[in-house]
């Protein structure tokens, strides 16, 4: 995800009119097949970012696909995310929402593939990450209740589990069921814990959690060359789902995780 354009609030604002789907690329084959036949290399191959509207049937295009919305609409630099909120608000006016009554829960929380790849993306959107560990569906939807506010809304990841191996594969040393408010490191393979809440627990212990996560939150700005050196100087790798196809990717093994680290874009 290109932060700079999906945290910009007037992209933020404009989204509440879609439906927007982040796709896993490299995580997931069959995902994968679907973003091949949206947007592909002059190869052929999957590119690592892919981006495109949809109409609400899903199949007809209402852009021209590219890798990033900059490359779809343009934009001169730093007025990027206005441009794109102005081409979504064009576009949203073509198609309403259909009256439909408001669920009693409300929406769920945008969580990863799982929790490994939830510490991953965390790392390369600088943002902190929340992990559920074992809630129940209640405690879970006023956890959802309080992600979608407007405090919240696009400062965190979220990944969800009842699987305590999960938790103890990025850091996490004694799992158990609850809240976890994390900082993942810099090459998205392990976790800093800033707060542990239990499942039950209140909505201001949540929220007091939550800011202090932003408080610790590091800056958007990283760089793809200095990053890969380190990575590669420390034996840092990560292993995606099927192969890295993107000739603007360095491979595995060479201080990679198998993605570009900054400036990603994905629908």
């Amino acid at each position: 995800m290109d932060r700079s354009l999906w945290s910009d609030p007037l992209v933020i604002d404009a989204s509440r009119k879609f439906v927007c789907v982040r796709l896993a690329t490299y995580e997931d084959a069959v995902e994968g097949k679907l973003l091949e036949g949206i947007y592909s290399s002059r190869s052929g191959q999957l590119e690592n970012t892919v981006f495109v509207m949809l109409a609400p049937d899903g199949k007809t295009r209402l852009s021209r696909s590219g890798r990033s919305p900059r490359m779809v609409f343009g934009g001169a630099a730093g007025w990027e995310g206005t441009v794109l909120a102005l081409e979504m608000e064009h576009l949203a006016k073509s198609h309403p929402p259909s009256k439909k009554p408001e669920s009693s829960t409300g929406p769920a929380l945008p969580v990863a593939k799982d929790v490994r790849r939830a510490v991953n993306i965390a790392a390369c959107d600088r943002l902190p990450l929340v992990i559920s560990g074992g809630l129940d569906d209640e405690q879970l939807q006023s956890l959802a209740a309080i992600g979608w506010t407007e405090t919240y809304i696009g400062r965190f990841c979220w990944a969800s589990t009842s699987e305590p191996s999960q938790l103890k594969a990025v850091g996490i040393d004694k799992p158990s069921s609850g809240i976890w408010v994390v900082q993942p490191d810099n090459f998205g393979l392990q976790v800093e814990v800033i707060a542990k809440l239990p499942a039950d627990a209140d909505r201001d212990s949540i929220r007091k959690a939550l800011d202090r996560a932003l408080e610790t939150q590091r800056p958007a700005q990283k760089s793809t060359r200095t990053h890969v050196r380190q990575g590669k100087r420390l034996g840092k790798n990560w292993e995606s789902e099927i192969p890295v196809s993107d000739p603007g990717t360095p491979p595995p093994g060479r201080g990679s995780q198998g993605r570009p680290p900054a400036d990603r874009t994905r629908p």
